[in-house]
């Protein structure tokens, strides 16, 4: 493992690249147990896909994050992997103590910053990538979420789909959806009724595959994304970091720079899916209360916005009648 300070000096540590897959560390390792059987699940399946000629990028909150990973890495020894500790800078300019004002519990520990937490790792993603595109002119930055689960063959497939939606000179920026948004994990120890609860809600729009095909949704995602390194540079100059929805951002400027954006609709789990540390139904509402948080429906907008906040449609209201287990779930 290597260790840089800086995109550029990460730049000279690094083979040129197939796949640089960076991984958003925010926490060290979780040491409850079946919280540690789904992180740990979840990362093997992605480094699993990874080869010698891929490479890791831990971009992690702390040194002591870091080391808490050092376990599990033992077991990819033939992946390239570079560490940076990488966290949001203080806000410089002058801002009101809102803590205060407002009333909030612990106020003395609150403190502005200029971006999220998530926001500094992309752009720190960003950078490294950025920096390798004349070595790795065809490579990808993936920027994978924690929950997500690769199963073969999905890295090849999303690739082929980025290359079949090339625009302005270079491939689409691709990201897998699944009805699959939560699922077992060997000895986790999930209930059925906690996975199919939390995949009705998220999964209650019966023609959000369509949408995505047709290009009727957002298509650069989050959860899981491919994006072509030479594009890297590019929206790294252009996004806005103080917008909250930084998929939302980047989606906005891939399309607006020329360049193309797909989704790939995955039906079976086998290729894609994800995974929760979410054992019980109040797990569930944290997650549905922290989705609408940044995810509610805009009036005006002609299709999109939060399918929570959504009555079902003709086709839900079917679903209902002829899926008794949805009917269930979705109540």
């Amino acid at each position: 493992m290597h260790f840089a300070e800086s995109a550029s000096e990460a730049a000279t540590l690094l083979p040129a690249v197939r796949y640089l897959c960076a991984e958003f560390m925010y926490k060290p390792r979780p040491t409850v147990a079946r919280e540690r059987l789904v992180f740990d699940h979840c990362l093997r399946s992605r480094l699993g896909q990874l080869g010698a000629d891929d490479a890791l990028l831990l971009l992690c909150d702390s040194a002591v994050t870091l080391d808490s990973l050092r376990p599990l890495l033992a077991d990819f020894p033939h992946l390239p992997t570079l560490a940076m500790i990488i966290n949001p800078h203080p806000w410089s300019g002058r801002t009101p103590d809102t803590p205060t004002l407002l009333g909030w519990e612990t106020s003395d520990q609150w403190r502005r910053c200029q971006t999220t937490d998530r926001w500094a790792r992309i752009d720190a993603a960003l950078a490294v990538a950025a920096a390798l595109a004349e070595r790795s002119p065809g490579g990808y930055l993936v920027m994978p979420a924690l929950d997500a689960v690769w199963g073969r063959g999905l890295l090849p497939r999303l690739r082929q789909l980025s290359e079949r939606g090339a625009r302005n000179g270079l491939p689409a920026a691709v990201s897998p959806y699944t009805y699959h948004q939560h699922a077992a994990v060997p000895g986790a120890d999930i209930p059925p009724d906690v996975i199919h609860l939390l995949n009705t809600a998220f999964g209650r729009d019966t023609l959000f595959g369509w949408k995505l095909r047709l290009g009727r949704v957002q298509t650069f995602w989050g959860k899981m994304s491919l994006l072509p390194i030479r594009m890297c540079a590019t929206v790294r100059a252009q996004v806005d970091q103080s917008i909250w929805e930084d998929d939302r951002e980047i989606d906005r400027v891939i399309s607006e720079q020329g360049y193309g954006t797909r989704g790939l609709w995955v039906r079976d789990p086998r290729l894609y899916h994800q995974a929760l540390p979410v054992f019980d139904r109040d797990g569930v509402r944290r997650v549905i209360e922290r989705t609408l948080h940044y995810s509610l429906h805009i009036p005006g907008d002609p299709i999109g916005g939060s399918a929570l906040t959504e009555p079902l449609d003709a086709l839900g209201r079917l679903r209902c009648i002829v899926r008794p287990r949805f009917a269930r779930y979705n109540a």
